[in-house]
């Protein structure tokens, strides 16, 4: 289900909450109802403090999210740039790295662009044990000749492990933005509320376009938590515009000569 059917269900169940609170009125004995309005306006304010409070908070959450891997993602080019740099000046022996950073960023693209529905794939543990093995394996494969070749493959290989790094912890943090059921008990707390202030309110055209208004302000709340928590799927999602770039500006290496056969020519 996408987000914004995720938002009008939860926006047609807060209204509906409000509209069964207009219809009880008519089936509540009007003393009982007069009597309770005291208590029921106490209730709807400590619900609608709650509910404000933690849905405030989780939009704030999910848009931490979503500029946090814009962040991370933003990052990862002056790094990729320096990988490359120190692997060129290195020289023809490095042409096999330069490759595997391509194929990398290729995969990294799959993993957090190609699937538009489940967003990114999460990081086995077998697959990173295979990630850090092969590019330890790889490293350590090199023999630099020069104290200049020494500083060239270290900085690779640190920049290389960051740029790892960072992806797994990009993957991380989608697997899961939010503890389990909290939405689920925030809908629970809005419709408590629409319930109460269903009872409450005067049965008019007035008060149901009121209930209506305030319905699809909570539906739209979670329609912005759901897509800026998912900021690869969606409506609100991030482009692969920048990674594209990127892949063209690397190009392939040519293997004989160690120099780049910039895909963007092509």
């Amino acid at each position: 289900m996408s987000s914004i059917s995720r938002a009008f269900v939860v926006a047609s169940i807060t209204f509906g909450a409000s509209v069964v609170g207009m219809l009880l009125q008519g089936i509540v004995a009007a003393d009982a109802l007069t009597a309770s309005k005291a208590s029921i306006g106490a209730m709807a304010g400590l619900v609608s403090l709650l509910l404000a409070l933690v849905l405030g908070l989780l939009v704030f959450t999910a848009f931490s999210v979503f500029t946090s891997q814009q962040s991370q993602a933003f990052s990862l080019a002056p790094i990729i740039a320096e990988i490359d740099l120190a692997l060129e000046q290195y020289g023809a022996e490095a042409v096999g790295g330069r490759a595997g950073l391509r194929a990398a960023l290729k995969r990294s693209r799959l993993r957090f662009f190609g699937d538009a529905k489940q967003g990114p794939r999460p990081f086995t543990f077998e697959e990173t044990k295979a990630t850090f093995a092969g590019m330890g394996g790889y490293f350590d494969s090199l023999r630099p000749q020069t104290e200049l070749n020494k500083n060239q493959l270290a900085t690779a290989r640190d920049l290389a492990r960051k740029f790892q790094d960072t992806q797994m912890q990009m993957a991380r943090q989608l697997a899961s933005p939010f503890p389990p059921y909290v939405i689920t008990v925030v809908i629970c707390w809005a419709a408590a509320l629409f319930l109460g202030n269903g009872l409450a309110a005067a049965p008019n055209v007035i008060s149901v376009l009121a209930h209506l208004a305030g319905s699809l302000a909570v539906g739209s709340a979670i329609f912005l938590i759901l897509e800026l928590s998912s900021p690869y799927t969606g409506l609100i999602r991030m482009s692969p515009d920048g990674l594209d770039r990127i892949l063209a500006l690397l190009g392939e290496v040519d293997e004989d000569t160690g120099k780049i056969r910039s895909a963007a020519a092509e």
